[in-house]
């Protein structure tokens, strides 16, 4: 993989259902790089598209299978870790905290194994990860790791609770992954998807240009409709779905994020505001040039959905 490249390829379909019915949520957002290994990769000009079948927003083009590939394989699990659980995650561990000593759980797109590590004493807990760094730190930390290409044969054990954290987002094709995990899991089990939130406000705005989407990893966006069809496609039962913000953020760090998303979004509007006090302000006025909207991480950005299997369907 050579430096500064990236190839992109079209999305002809949603990623969730293969309907080619879908609505633009909005203008072409610019393209942007990432760096990584000390290579930048090239996420080229993009829309997001929503479904008109099962509602899900999806980036195209996005890059192709083999530079994501390779961006996993070199990308540092350094990147996901915390000294704390996310509010996200510590909602996810209150879910799981529910099931009955000795289930066995399984946290698809583990990375280092961080989440499930303090549950090993208590619970079976696997892991599947695609980086071999980040899978072995996971080893050490106490999981019991699965191979991703092994969970498309037999496993030797059923799942009560598979667990899905920042990983659906990542996903070219979420439910044919989630038909095949769901095949590993018991008659009553779990699934806990925790991930960026489509019908947040912010987002709404304009989809391409939300931060969630201006992530090279990030394909797909999770909306309360989508969550429907997935337990409708899937065959299991709603327990729930939470909106909350992924991080713990101080009061400073709101006012500071929400401050640089409001001018953004009063420059690109060419609001009265925009026009008259706010390019009077030196270095307020620099947001005249800004070319894409700012990070916006203090909003209920993400969404914790909890479903389960319905015995008389398996």
């Amino acid at each position: 993989m050579p430096d500064s490249v990236g190839e992109n390829v079209a999305v002809p379909s949603c990623p969730g259902c293969d309907s080619a019915e879908f609505k633009s949520t909005g203008p072409e957002a610019p393209g942007f790089f990432t760096e990584v290994a000390g290579r930048k990769l090239h996420q080229a000009r993009y829309f997001v598209r929503e479904c008109l079948n099962c509602a899900l927003l999806y980036r195209t083009p996005t890059l192709s299978d083999d530079t994501l590939a390779d961006y996993y394989a070199l990308v540092s699990f350094q990147k996901w870790e915390a000294s704390h659980y996310h509010p996200i995650e510590r909602v996810v561990l209150s879910v799981l905290k529910s099931l009955p000593p000795g289930s066995r759980i399984l946290d698809y797109g583990c990375s280092s194994g961080r989440l499930l590590s303090n549950l090993c004493h208590d619970y079976e807990c696997y892991g599947s990860e695609v980086n071999s760094v980040a899978a072995r730190e996971a080893s050490i930390r106490g999981l019991r790791m699965i191979e991703p290409g092994d969970l498309a044969s037999t496993l030797p054990v059923k799942f009560d609770a598979i667990v899905l954290v920042d990983v659906f987002e990542h996903l070219r094709k979420p439910l044919v992954r989630l038909r095949q995990l769901m095949q590993h899991a018991s008659a009553a089990a779990l699934l806990v998807i925790a991930t960026g939130n489509g019908d947040a406000t912010a987002c709404r705005r304009d989809p391409a240009q939300f931060w969630y989407f201006r992530t090279l990893e990030h394909l797909c966006m999770f909306t309360e409709r989508h969550a429907r069809h997935l337990a409708a496609a899937l065959g299991l039962s709603s327990e729930g779905l939470t909106k909350m913000c992924h991080y713990d953020l101080s009061a400073r760090e709101k006012v500071v994020l929400w401050l640089h998303d409001f001018v953004y979004w009063q420059f690109r509007r060419r609001t009265f505001l925009a026009r008259t006090l706010l390019s009077l302000l030196p270095k307020i006025r620099r947001a005249r040039i800004w070319t894409s909207a700012p990070t916006y991480t203090c909003t209920r950005d993400h969404v914790v959905a909890v479903f389960r299997g319905q015995e008389d369907q398996r």
